[in-house]
């Protein structure tokens, strides 16, 4: 890190760990490496007092390395068995957890989740296993119960219940975190066990994940990482959640560095599930219409550069968390960090890049301009949304829950930005029966990308909007 990087940090107003951090990059060895420089200055810029960093290849740990603190309030250094929460990244555990009931015969990935919730609402009867794996079932986004309240098993299906579906079943797919709520209610039914004891007993143990647990915030956990979130200028705790909150299988789980390093070098050994299993859970889903959308079991499936991708992203409580692996090139990174303002995802993406060179990403850049009535369309719904104004009705299979949550996340996110200065498309594609537009928004304080894709219908089918470190960061699949 240079001396005028290490004068930003300790300048920057808020940063209360500043000088903490300093010092402990400037005990860092002269000879830092590359990567070592980048993360540090990556941290710096997204406002992340500590990271943790897994690089595996063929099964092995090329790098299993902490950077900066992982309590601000003790100036506690993060370490490479430093626990961060897993956030979504978790999901790929709990599809695991299913996959071994499906193999024991006890699940089956066509049945009906009525077969197992009974009392389940009869719009259920057509959604299958499968199709909660995969995020087509069309279940609301989230449970829309209150984080703060903690619920009985029964109690919290009852609310999930009463939500409105988004679309029928097998017919779209949008990613829910119920999705895996309840695939987490069927194990205990299964079972009588929570998904997570069931993973320590036949994956975490089994690989060597000696630290992998789920989260109990009473609990006294040695090496537990404090997460944070960037606000006002200052790092602050997140709000207080509910046991409940805590423990549903949507990822709830602690893990660190290096046990998603001894994960990674299960899933390079075929560890835990069987051939005909890992198959199923990295192939891409087949909607009704017959199209795909690159999703497997708890894996986003992509190719990026000519190179076949898994990998997914997670965020909980003042946590960030990624991981990406490269089938081919059997590599996997692995990045963890303890700030809602951080990117892990591009942290760990440009790592892999400085790993392997042949999985660098170029800078973007704005591509011709051929549907300028979409670019206006989307400049037009960017205001709406700052305002609190969008439009329901220019959105077809989102249920009102689902829209009023979608619209209030992503009014948080852009009203902080400023003014609206420009707005430029990046790319277009395909993704199920959606054709996509890809586009970069510019304000006084930060840049978004929009991701918009036109159902056959022609209203919106699906919509993303999240933040982008630059205007020309690299883009992703």
């Amino acid at each position: 890190m240079t001396r005028s990087a290490m004068t930003d940090l300790l300048t920057q107003p808020g940063r209360i760990a500043g000088l903490a951090i300093a010092l402990l990059l400037l005990a860092a060895p002269a000879t830092a490496d590359p990567v070592d420089d980048y993360v540090t200055q990556a941290m710096a810029r997204q406002h992340v007092p500590g990271a943790a960093l897994a690089v595996i290849r063929r099964g092995v740990i090329l790098r299993a390395q902490g950077y900066g603190i992982a309590n601000l309030e003790h100036s506690v250094p993060v370490h490479p068995d430093t626990l961060f929460k897993s956030g979504a990244v978790g999901m790929q555990f709990t599809a695991a957890a299913v996959m071994l009931l499906v193999e024991d015969g006890r699940i089956g990935l066509d049945d009906s989740v009525r077969r197992f919730l009974p009392d389940a609402p009869r719009s259920w009867q057509p959604i299958t296993i499968r199709q909660l794996l995969n995020h087509v079932s069309g279940l609301p986004a989230t449970p829309n119960g209150e984080f703060r309240t903690d619920y009985t098993d029964d109690q919290l299906l009852g609310i999930i219940y009463r939500q409105d579906l988004n679309f029928p079943a097998g017919t779209r797919w949008r990613f829910s975190y119920t999705d895996y709520i309840v695939l987490g209610f069927i194990v205990r039914r299964v079972t009588g066990m929570s998904y997570a004891e069931l993973l320590r007993t036949r994956v975490f143990e089994q690989l060597g994940m000696r630290t992998a647990q789920p989260i109990d915030e009473q609990a006294v956990i040695p090496n537990r990482a404090s997460g944070y979130e960037w606000r006002g200028g200052r790092w602050r705790h997140p709000d207080w959640v509910s046991p409940t909150a805590n423990s549903t299988a949507d990822g709830t789980l602690y893990l660190s560095a290096l046990d998603y390093a001894a994960w990674a070098g299960g899933l390079s050994r075929g560890a835990v599930l069987s051939p005909t299993s890992w198959a199923l859970v990295g192939t891409p889903v087949t909607l009704r219409s017959g199209r795909t959308y690159p999703y497997g079991f708890g894996w986003f499936l992509e190719k990026e550069g000519g190179h076949v991708a898994w990998r997914h992203a997670g965020s909980w409580q003042g946590f960030r968390s990624a991981i990406i692996r490269y089938p081919g090139k059997e590599l996997t990174v692995v990045a963890l960090l303890n700030a809602d303002s951080g990117d892990a995802e591009e942290i760990a993406r440009h790592v892999a890049g400085m790993i392997d060179p042949g999985l660098a990403r170029p800078p973007a850049a704005p591509i011709p301009e051929d549907t300028p009535q979409v670019g206006a369309f989307v400049t037009q719904l960017l205001r709406a949304i700052a305002a609190g104004t969008a439009d329901p009705r220019a959105f077809t299979a989102v249920s009102k829950l689902d829209f009023t949550e979608m619209m209030a996340e992503y009014r948080a996110t852009l009203q902080p930005l400023g003014a609206l200065r420009e707005v430029a498309p990046f790319g277009r594609g395909e993704a199920g029966d959606d054709h996509l537009h890809r586009y970069r928004a510019r304000y006084d304080q930060g840049v978004v990308e929009v991701r918009l894709g036109y159902a056959p219908n022609g209203r919106i089918g699906s919509f993303d909007l999240a933040p982008v470190t630059a205007w020309d960061a690299p883009l992703e699949p």
